[in-house]
């Protein structure tokens, strides 16, 4: 069940994140590292988009100049993911302009390219939100709410009703952890630590939604679906014309077999494409029942997009409101 197998590894690499945080900078910084990796080399570069794999290299060195620059500096600003993305973005179009497949596919992956350089960068606010005052706490409140969305997303019910339930038990399971643990609560008052959690929570929730339905939308490309046996030359039909009555209803025969085992073969795959019309993770039902199928032929390239996604969309929102609400 790989959806199942990602939640856990969202859970887990939220909690490995945030005793990171709470240890030191460096293995923070580390932690987001690994965070920009999944994403960059494990989704973008697996993308059936033209030139993937040099937008999935310039992503990565965008979040990794981004990085090194704000572990450097030691900063809670986030001058340096400004100031990376201008020349990232140049160099996202000076590469997509060696694509030799038209303008429309070419406008299409520049834009993917763009789109993965902006997100590549976006985890770089986890340790800009920790070298604030205070930053420790919301870091690792923020990471609480994303864990805690993480583990509900193993929960066998409806996607809405366990996304709905996540947020909520960040809620309460950060609420409960403030008035029960003083030293967190002289540091952060419980409302302003509600209030992280459950953004970024909801925003965790927000990207597992996201990557279910980009899966729902995959299709496989034209050209994986070709039938093997080639077409026939053109004029066939016209050469066939001039045979001997008995010579023709032998290949009208011959033909008509041919018809009936390639129907045969797509009622098959048709009865295989229904079975495996998942949200291509493994374990999610098609709508919101209850039962779960197979993954959809190469829907395996969403794996590490459902790692990596939560981190990514939840940055932005831990950051503001722990700068508002916490520093």
């Amino acid at each position: 069940m790989p959806s199942v197998q990602a939640s856990l590894a969202v859970a887990a690499l939220a909690g490995v994140l945030g005793l990171a945080s709470a240890s030191g900078r460096t293995l923070l910084a580390g932690g987001i590292a690994l965070v920009v990796l999944i994403f960059t080399l494990g989704a973008v570069s697996a993308a059936r988009v033209r030139a993937a794999r040099w937008s999935a290299a310039v992503s990565l060195a965008a979040g990794g100049a981004a990085l090194a620059w704000t572990y450097g500096e030691e900063t809670s600003d986030l001058t340096p993911i400004a100031a990376v993305l201008g020349p990232t973005l140049l160099a996202s179009v000076v590469v997509q302009l060696f694509g030799q497949d038209g303008r429309a596919r070419l406008t299409a992956s520049l834009a993917y390219s763009v789109s993965a350089c902006v997100l590549a960068v976006l985890p770089v606010c986890w340790l800009a939100l920790r070298e604030s005052p205070d930053g420790p706490y919301a870091v690792g409140l923020a990471l609480l709410g994303v864990g805690v969305v993480g583990v509900t997303e193993t929960v066998p019910i409806s996607r809405a009703v366990r996304r709905l339930l996540g947020v909520l038990l960040a809620a309460v399971v950060t609420g409960a952890l403030v008035l029960t643990t003083g030293w967190v609560d002289e540091a952060v008052p419980a409302v302003s630590a509600v209030v992280v959690a459950t953004f970024a929570g909801l925003m965790a929730a927000v990207a597992f939604a996201a990557v279910d339905r980009l899966a729902e939308e995959f299709t496989a490309e034209p050209g994986q679906i070709d039938l093997d046996e080639p077409e026939p030359p053109a004029g066939a039909a016209d050469r066939g014309a001039g045979l001997h009555p008995a010579a023709a209803h032998a290949a009208g025969s011959h033909a008509a077999g041919v018809h009936a085992a390639g129907a045969h073969s797509s009622g098959v795959h048709a009865s295989g494409a229904h079975r495996a019309g998942d949200d291509g993770l493994g374990d999610d039902p098609p709508v919101d029942g209850p039962a779960g199928d197979g993954p959809r032929r190469g829907a395996g390239v969403f794996l590490p997009l459902r790692i990596s996604v939560p981190f990514v969309a939840a940055a932005p929102a831990a950051y503001v409101l722990g700068r508002i609400f916490v520093s």
